[in-house]
């Protein structure tokens, strides 16, 4: 008995000295306490018939909204939510605005402008103008029968008869097109003054063997994997080319009546060929501009001026790139490729890039460099005249030099 007194004693709770809850301030306004018995009376036979009245006026507003003749569909269909211009349901995919970085049209239109003054072998000798030389030499060949040899020198003097070969649609046939694939497919890795050569010594080859077009794809076909790979020995990777180009052949005599597809989708699905070429091809051979072609040049440059979201390495993923941010200037998706590696190929090259005569060097309104990667060490050593150039240059340059100096 004692010990359990003691325990009683021990868990009794402690004694609080504050103010009784009766005489506290919730407690003060007596008018605002209810007891149990008062809520109760309250609540007994109002609470019921406010809820019904409720129900009531609730049905005769939805019965005046909505007609009686309506049916459940249509009932569904007037309080249906209308999507507006620029309202989006969740799940919708939001259309993005392009983002084009600040500096890209400044640097562009430079870059555009010093193209007008420089000539590169993109210019005379790249994959688009091979056609148009081999038609000429061609059509020598028919005139005088005589197989004449064009040297890259000598292109310019060519112009006008160049210009009225392009200029005529009719000249853009199966022939045309077979050797614009042929020559995209040796481009890779080659550089365009090699791959003019064997392009021009392999349409020599096919002539002397009594084939009127030259190089077509009867002649391919005619001829064997170690021959056809002795003929183009000088380009990248020519013993693979030989093969792609056996098989290619193969599948547009037997599949696509001797001429090229005229859609990406059928045209990447060819031996060697990727989207850049694909999109060449739509460009020099139907008139199609539905991608932008990026090569190596176009990727270095690309990362280097910092146009893209992050570095990359991909062609495939810098075109998708440049065709989201150039979405709405669609006009400057055939012409950025040669711009860029015309550009690439003279001035702003691999190694030894000429700082000294490009314009993105020189400083704009914001007491900055338009290029944020120029090359101040050459700058530096170029305005103390202790800079010399012993390389080879890859085009004509006279022009720019001129108005650097000017």
């Amino acid at each position: 008995m004692f010990y359990t007194l003691e325990l009683c004693k021990r868990v009794q709770r402690p004694h609080f000295t504050s103010t009784p809850m009766s005489q506290s301030k919730h407690f003060l306004n007596t008018n605002s306490r209810k007891t149990r018995s008062s809520i109760k009376a309250e609540c007994s036979g109002t609470f019921h018939a406010d809820i019904e009245r409720f129900d009531t006026e609730l049905k005769s507003t939805l019965s005046k909204e909505i007609p009686s003749t309506a049916t459940k569909s249509t009932r569904i269909r007037t309080i249906k939510h209308i999507k507006l211009e620029g309202d989006h349901e969740i799940g919708d995919s939001v259309p993005e605005t392009p983002k084009i970085p600040d500096s890209f049209f400044p640097m562009y239109n430079k870059i555009k402008e010093m193209r007008e003054m420089i000539t590169t072998p993109v210019d005379l000798i790249g994959c688009v103008r091979i056609p148009a030389l081999l038609r000429l030499i061609t059509l020598k060949f028919k005139e005088k029968g005589t197989i004449e040899t064009i040297e890259i020198t000598e292109i310019p003097g060519y112009k006008p008869q160049l210009k009225a070969i392009e200029g005529d649609d009719s000249n853009i046939d199966k022939i045309w097109r077979f050797q614009l694939l042929v020559t995209l497919l040796f481009s890779s890795q080659t550089k365009d003054e090699v791959n003019f050569q064997v392009m021009q010594s392999l349409h020599h080859h096919y002539l002397s063997l009594g084939y009127q077009d030259g190089l077509c794809i009867p002649a391919v076909l005619s001829t064997s994997f170690a021959e056809l790979d002795e003929l183009i020995y000088k380009v990248g990777f020519h013993s693979r080319k030989a093969s792609y180009l056996l098989e290619t052949a193969k599948v547009l005599n037997d599949s696509y009546n001797q001429d090229v597809p005229d859609n990406i989708e059928e045209l990447v699905k060819l031996k060697g060929i990727g989207y850049k070429m694909g999109h060449l091809i739509l460009q020099g051979a139907w008139k199609k501009v539905i991608g932008i072609s990026v090569d190596t040049h176009m990727v270095r440059l690309c990362n280097m001026f910092g146009w893209l979201p992050k570095h990359e390495k991909n062609p495939d993923n810098v075109r998708k790139e440049l065709e989201k941010m150039l979405v709405n200037h669609r006009d400057l998706w055939s012409e950025i490729n040669p711009v860029l590696v015309g550009f690439g190929q003279s001035v702003c090259t691999p190694t030894g890039r000429r700082c000294d005569l490009c314009l993105l060097s020189k400083i704009d309104k914001k007491n900055d460099y338009l290029c944020p990667a120029v090359d101040k060490r050459l700058l530096l050593r170029v305005q103390r005249d202790v800079e010399t150039y012993d390389r080879k240059v890859r085009g004509d340059l006279e022009k720019l030099i001129k108005y650097i100096n000017s």
